[in-house]
């Protein structure tokens, strides 16, 4: 895939792709491991790829190209020459040994260059020739002796980092190595094996703000910072054996020195060799800072020869820094007393991570000038702080960090700090309190405490009400309810607070950090009651994403100003749909916000429903459907046509009360006296007594051949004869059969008849009904239609 065709795509595609992935591989080399992977900005990655050469097809859309770590032994004149708006060029830890004369003349917006760690033998200045704006330039960790025969950073006007040298072959430093460059803000120098420096090589750089030496021996050591001195902020010199090293007054005539700060990492010293610095010191006056980092003392400490020169002080020195000092004859070591004079002037003191588990008492009163002291990560117990802190000593201390050692009684150590009376910091964090008395001592002025890490799992009115700022982050804490009146930032993250600090306990407080605990929510309500809150720190908490609370966060604009780490760090914990999702991207559906809402509503629709349901009932016969589906219920436990072994009744009579004289004296007499007489079925006379009336009627209509309706005015308004007309409706006309015989006692309406017997209209008016005669002479017709109907 050829790189020109993403670079000229249109930019919107480019945006859209959170990741293109650009396969390059060299002309003749697809064999390659890997490919570059480029995002849409133009910074490409070939870290790592067992590249072994530069990738073919690289355009002016690269800006940022990342080759090291792979195998390319070969830089060509070609293989950049597109790339032409690079900015970073990595191509450290590998096996290049050859770099032809115009491989980045084209790259004139180069500000990054990394060649380290290659095989490069010789260096050119051809290479840097076009690069005007290269600021960074690291040339470590290859194989040459030199910085070549002519100047090589005189075309490097915009240089600010410059890293040369190796640990091996690199022993020469000319004169002309540095021409051209008049300011570097950080000169890395790696000459282990130094063997010739030439005075005033360094002298070129007018000004250089922090220096790294590489240096196994001191030899050259003087000379280098005779170059320097009056140019340098900050020297760190690393890896040095300083066992032989000796400093000679006449050495430096400078009087003005600019070095502010010198730092000595993994360095050897001896008891004399630390002297020897130590005068160094004074005459580079303008040292302030002295810093030992991962360094070995190889002595006793004897340095009565410091007072034998007569030296009172440690020059202008006043931050002095030790960690991780190594003293392999620890236990011959001397009591030091011979450099307490030198102590005076020192103002700020850190001792970390070298096992000091004593301050004796003469030295802690000879620290008059003290501000700071720093002893993290020794050993220092209650019993060894109480010589340290005795009587007079370190009289304007204001801060004292103790973090991580072996401290155990809270009580008994702010009674030993009570001599300190111008501490108002202390840093006892990362020791095992565990607990915490009802009641301390501590100095006058404290107002900043640091308990974080010390295990404490209650807080009491232990605590000085003079405090300030407070930490107590990362214990075991599930409330805090302490009245604190000067407190202005509280620190109480990673506990196991459930809801927000009381704000009437803590009235000017300004800020609070108290993410990682197990709060679920806070309310506008709790943070306008702090009235001078002007950030909080609150993420990392489970919060339940409530509407009020989702209302809360995401309607405020303001809010973001105040959470600190507003919105990333607030995630939802439940509801479990939304787990997961930031607060400010949480949305809950209008059912979960408006419940109460939502309930009246499906109420008032239920109700609603219901009115209808009753309205269309009554408009549309529902009730009458629902008794004739009870009654068919009934009716399918029974068989559908009884056995006519199980006929009584040649015909069940359905008929009004008011037409009972008809029917029992004109019809009964004419049917059941006639020979051969019919059995009917008559309700008064036939029906089981105590037994359903619904039953009653199924029972006869079923035990019965036909169904005789006598139709009448009277019938229509009968509420019986409708349930009995209903029943033979809906069971015999249904089984479209003949077993219902109409008799029309009188004219009527046949809109008088209910709309929901629709089949029975529907025989009304096609099939024959016998209509009962006022004319006596047709009577006798009548009843014999009527005994043929029963008959058939």
């Amino acid at each position: 895939m050829d790189v020109s065709n993403h670079w000229t795509m249109p930019r919107a595609l480019w945006t859209a792709w959170v990741w293109a992935v650009i396969s390059v591989f060299t002309e003749g080399a697809s064999d390659q491991a890997s490919s570059l992977s480029c995002d849409p900005t133009g910074v490409c990655d070939g870290h790592s790829r067992s590249l072994n050469s530069i990738p073919s097809g690289l355009t002016a859309g690269v800006k940022s190209l990342d080759l090291s770590d792979n195998e390319i032994t070969y830089v060509g004149n070609r293989d950049l020459q597109r790339c032409v708006n690079l900015k970073t060029l990595r191509l450290g830890a590998n096996e290049i040994h050859t770099v032809e004369e115009d491989s980045f003349f084209h790259l004139r917006n180069l500000e990054y260059l990394d060649l380290s760690y290659n095989r490069l033998s010789n260096l050119s200045s051809s290479w840097f020739r076009s690069l005007y704006v290269l600021k960074f330039l690291n040339l470590l960790g290859n194989l040459y002796k030199t910085l070549g025969e002519t100047s090589l950073f005189s075309h490097l006007p915009n240089l600010r980092t410059l890293k040369v040298g190796n640990s091996n072959s690199f022993t020469q430093i000319h004169e002309k190595d540095f021409t051209g460059l008049t300011f570097l803000e950080e000169l890395e120098i790696s000459a282990q094996n130094l063997q010739l420096y030439v005075p005033k090589s360094l002298k070129s750089i007018q000004n250089i703000s922090h220096l790294i030496l590489h240096l196994k021996q001191p030899v050259l050591l003087l000379d280098i910072l005779i170059d320097i001195v009056s140019s340098l902020d900050y020297l760190e010199l690393r890896d040095t054996n300083l066992h032989t090293f000796y400093f000679s007054e006449a050495s430096i005539s400078e009087i003005n020195t600019s070095v502010k700060k010198l730092i000595f990492r993994n360095v050897q010293f001896t008891d004399e060799s630390f002297v020897e610095v130590v005068k160094l010191f004074n005459y580079v006056s303008g040292i302030l800072e002295v810093e030992f980092d991962d360094c070995t003392h190889d002595g006793i400490g004897d340095f009565t020869a410091l007072t034998l020169n007569r030296i009172r002080y440690l020059g202008n020195v006043e931050t002095l820094t030790i960690r991780k000092l190594h003293i392999p004859q620890f236990f011959l070591f001397y009591d030091l007393s011979s450099i307490y004079p030198l102590t005076g002037k020192v103002k700020r003191v850190t001792i970390e991570n070298s096992k000091v588990f004593l301050v004796p008492c003469l030295l802690s009163q000879h620290l008059k000038s003290l501000e700071y002291l720093d002893l993290s990560e020794n050993l220092m117990s209650e019993e060894t702080l109480r010589n340290s802190a005795c009587e007079h000593a370190w009289p304007f201390l204001q801060t004292l960090v103790l973090r991580q050692n072996r401290l155990k009684s809270l009580e008994k150590t702010g009674e030993l700090l009570l001599t300190l009376k111008n501490l108002n910091n202390l840093d006892i964090s990362k020791n095992n309190f565990l607990s915490m008395p009802e009641t301390c001592q501590w100095p006058g002025k404290m107002k900043q405490l640091n308990l974080s890490s010390t295990r404490i799992h209650s807080l009491t009115q232990c605590l000085p009400q003079t405090l300030e700022i407070l930490d107590v982050s990362n214990n075991n804490l599930d409330s805090f309810s302490l009245i604190l009146p000067q407190l202005k930032e509280l620190y109480i993250s990673r506990n196991k607070l459930k809801t927000l600090p009381d704000a009437s306990f803590l009235p000017v407080l300004s800020v609070m950090r108290i993410s990682g605990n197990i709060i679920n929510t806070f309310s506008k309500e709790q943070l306008d009651s702090f009235p001078q809150l002007k950030a909080l720190e609150a993420g990392g908490n489970n919060f339940i994403c409530s509407c009020d609370f989702l209302s809360f966060t995401q309607g405020q604009q303001a809010l973001a100003r105040v959470l600190v780490d507003w919105p990333d760090g607030y995630r939802c914990d439940a509801p479990s749909h939304v787990r997961g999702q930031r607060v400010q991207d949480a949305r809950l559906s209008l059912s979960e916000c408006h419940r109460a809402a939502v309930v009246s509503a499906v109420c008032c629709a239920l109700f609603l429903l219901l009115l209808l349901t009753g309205v269309l009932c009554h408009r549309f016969h529902g009730l009458w459907y629902m008794k004739m589906m009870w009654a068919w219920l009934q009716a399918k436990r029974k068989p559908r046509k009884a056995p006519r072994r199980d006929l009584c009744y040649d015909a069940f009579v359905s008929y009004s009360e008011q037409d009972s004289y008809w029917v029992e004296n004109l019809m009964v007499q004419e049917l059941e006296h006639f020979n051969p007489p019919f059995k009917l079925c008559l309700h008064k006379r036939d029906f089981v007594p105590g037994k359903w009336i619904i039953d009653n009627i199924i029972d006869s209509i079923e035990k019965s051949r036909k169904t005789i309706f006598v139709l009448s005015e009277n019938f229509v308004r009968s509420e019986w004869c409708k349930y009995e007309l209903d029943f033979s409706h809906f069971r015999l006309f249904d089984e479209n059969n003949d077993a219902a015989i109409l008799i029309l006692l009188e004219p009527i309406d046949k809109k008088a008849i209910p709309q929901r017997f629709c089949k029975l209209r529907k025989i009304m008016n096609t099939k024959t009904y016998l209509e009962w005669p006022t004319d006596e002479t047709q009577q006798e017709a009548f009843w014999l239609n009527l005994r043929a109907a029963i008959r058939s």
